[in-house]
This record gives structure tokens, sequence and C-alpha cells, in this order.
């Protein structure tokens, strides 16, 4: 590759990843996380979930679901912040 062709596929590179880095930016971000187990005594299930909208608000969400041979229950937190 001859050094004038280098330099414009770098030169193409570098705008691109700066003009897609804002765009990035401006997008939703979540994260999920899940685990669980069962056996012959009971099951159960926590999922935690965060997410950071457009806007900048901010929601976690906690959830434990347990199953066993003296009921089900469900457990929940959530939280916002803006």
């Amino acid at each position: 590759m001859s050094p004038l062709r280098r330099a414009l596929t770098l030169t193409t590179l570098a705008c691109g990843l700066a003009l897609g880095a804002s765009s990035v930016a401006l997008a939703d971000a979540s994260f999920e996380h899940s685990i669980g187990f069962a056996n012959a005594e009971g099951a159960k299930l926590t999922v935690l979930r965060t997410h950071v909208g457009d806007d900048g608000k901010v929601t976690y969400t906690y959830v434990t679901y347990t199953a066993n041979a003296h009921g089900a229950s469900v457990d929940s937190v959530t939280s916002a912040a803006k």
C-alpha cells in the first residue's frame, strides 16, 4: 500500500470513528443480567436491569422470583433518577 493511499485510508477511518462516536453517545444504554437455579427443593430466578435513556433518566430494577413446596413469591426493587 502506498503512503498516500495509507494516509487516505487512515483519514477516512478516523473521520468515520469521530462521526460514529457521537451517535453512540446519543443512544440508549442498557444492562441486563439474570441468574437462576432449580432443584428438588425449589427454584429461584434473579434479574437485574439498568437503563439510561437519551434524556439521561436512569432506571434500576432488581427482581427475585422464588418457588418451593411452601409457595411462590416475588421480591422487587425499582429505582429511577433524572
